[in-house]
C-alpha cells in the first residue's frame, strides 16, 4: 500500500521542477527527466517483484499447535506460556519451508513438547485473488504426550479475494492424529474358601485406550488491513482485524482394552492349585466384565457451525525488524464447559 503513493510524489516532483526551471527560463533537458522517470519505473517494478527471504523469530503464544489453522488451536489451549523459536524460508516462487519448535515453561514440567515441519505454497501474483496451501507435520515428544497435540498431519488451504475494501476469504483444513493412552493399576482380591484361611492375590490391570482423530473444517473471514506510515519510509505499522465462522465435521474412533496380569510368583502359586487358579479367574471376571476384552466406539459429529471467531493482529516494522502480537477470541456455540477460549501469541524476528 506505500508504494502507491511514491510514484504521484515522484511525478509531482517532476512537474513542480519542470515549471520552476521553465519559469526561470532555464533550458529543460527533457530526456533526463524521461530517463529518471525510465529509472524509477523499473525500480518500482523491480521492488513488486516477490524476493527471497529467510525469517527468523521467537514467540510466546498459550497454544503448540497449527501454524495455519487458528480455529483448529480454539480447541486445545494449552495451560501455561510456549515458547515458539522459528526458522522459515520463502523462494520468490511461492513455495516456503517453516519449521517451528514448541518449547513448554510450566513449573512442573518444561521442556521441548513437540516439532512442527510446513512446507507451504503461496501464489500473490494475480491482484484480484490469493491462495495457497500448506501441509504441517508434528513431530511430538513421549515425555509430553499429555499436553502435546493430539493432530500429527494438518492440510490447509485458502482462497482470498482482494479486489473490496474488506477482503473475504475461504478456507479448508483436514486434520487427523492418533495418539494412545495407557494406566496400570496394581489391586488385590481375596479369595474366601471354606474350613481354609483366605487368600489374598494380588495383580495388575492395564488400560489402554486408543483414539484416532479426523477433522474437516471450513473458514468463512473477512479482513481490512490499515497501515500506518511513519517518518521513515521503512518503517510503519499494520493492524489487521478478522472476523471468522468456523464450520466442522468431527469424527473420534476410540478403542478401549483392558487385560490383568499377574506376577510370576502368583502365576506360580496358582499353577500348582488349578482349582484356587479356576476360582479366581471367575471371580475376576464377575467383578470386571470388561477385562481382556476389547471395544470399540465411534463419535461422528455432523458438518456444522461451530465457532465465531475474531482475530486482532498488528504489526510493527522496523526495517528489517518486526514485531507481531495477536489476539485470537473463539466463542463456541455447542454445549461444552468453556464457551469462550482466548489465544495469544507475541512474536519478534527478523527478515534476512
Amino acid at each position: 500500500m506505500k508504494k502507491t503513493f511514491i510514484l504521484p510524489a515522484v511525478m509531482l516532483f517532476f512537474s513542480f521542477n519542470l515549471l520552476a526551471q521553465t519559469q526561470d527560463s532555464i533550458p529543460v533537458n527533457k530526456d533526463s527527466i524521461e530517463k529518471a522517470v525510465d529509472e524509477f519505473l523499473a525500480l518500482l517494478d523491480s521492488a513488486k517483484q516477490p524476493k527471497s527471504y529467510w525469517q527468523l523469530s521467537l514467540g510466546a503464544s498459550n497454544t503448540q499447535f497449527s501454524v495455519n489453522n487458528v480455529a483448529l488451536n480454539a480447541q486445545q489451549v494449552s495451560k501455561g506460556v510456549t515458547l515458539i523459536p522459528t526458522v522459515m524460508y520463502y523462494d520468490k516462487s511461492g513455495l516456503s519451508f517453516t519449521y517451528n519448535n514448541f518449547i513448554s515453561i510450566n513449573n512442573n514440567n518444561s521442556g521441548i513438547v513437540q516439532h512442527s515441519i510446513t512446507p507451504a505454497y503461496d501464489f500473490s501474483k494475480d491482484k484480484r485473488f490469493d491462495f495457497g496451501f500448506s501441509y504441517t507435520r508434528f513431530i511430538g515428544n513421549k515425555n509430553f504426550a499429555q499436553i502435546s497435540s493430539p493432530y500429527q498431519n494438518d492440510f490447509y488451504g485458502y482462497l482470498q479475494y482482494n479486489k473490496w475494501q474488506v477482503e473475504p476469504s475461504l478456507a479448508f483444513g483436514y486434520s487427523t492424529g492418533k495418539f494412545t493412552e495407557t494406566s496400570k493399576t496394581d489391586t488385590s482380591f481375596i479369595l474366601q474358601r471354606p474350613f481354609r484361611p483366605d487368600t489374598t492375590i494380588q495383580y495388575t490391570i492395564f488400560d489402554t485406550l486408543r483414539v484416532k482423530l479426523r477433522d474437516f473444517s471450513a473458514i468463512l473471514s473477512a479482513r481490512k488491513e490499515f497501515v500506518f506510515e511513519m517518518k521513515n519510509a521503512n518503517n510503519y505499522i499494520t493492524f489487521t482485524p478478522s472476523l471468522l465462522l468456523f464450520f466442522a465435521r468431527n469424527e473420534y474412533e476410540v478403542e478401549y482394552s483392558s487385560a490383568s496380569a499377574l506376577s510370576p510368583r502368583t502365576q506360580f502359586f496358582l499353577q500348582s492349585r488349578p482349582l484356587l487358579r479356576e476360582q479366581f479367574l471367575r471371580e475376576l471376571k464377575r467383578s470386571f466384565s470388561g477385562l481382556n476384552e476389547t471395544r470399540n466406539f465411534l463419535n461422528t459429529t455432523s458438518f456444522q457451525l461451530q465457532s465465531l471467531g475474531l482475530n486482532l493482529e498488528a504489526t510493527l516494522y522496523l526495517k528489517k525488524f518486526y514485531i507481531n502480537p495477536q489476539v485470537y477470541f473463539d466463542y463456541y456455540f455447542p454445549e461444552a464447559d468453556q464457551k469462550l477460549t482466548t489465544i495469544f501469541t507475541l512474536q519478534a524476528g527478523f527478515i534476512l
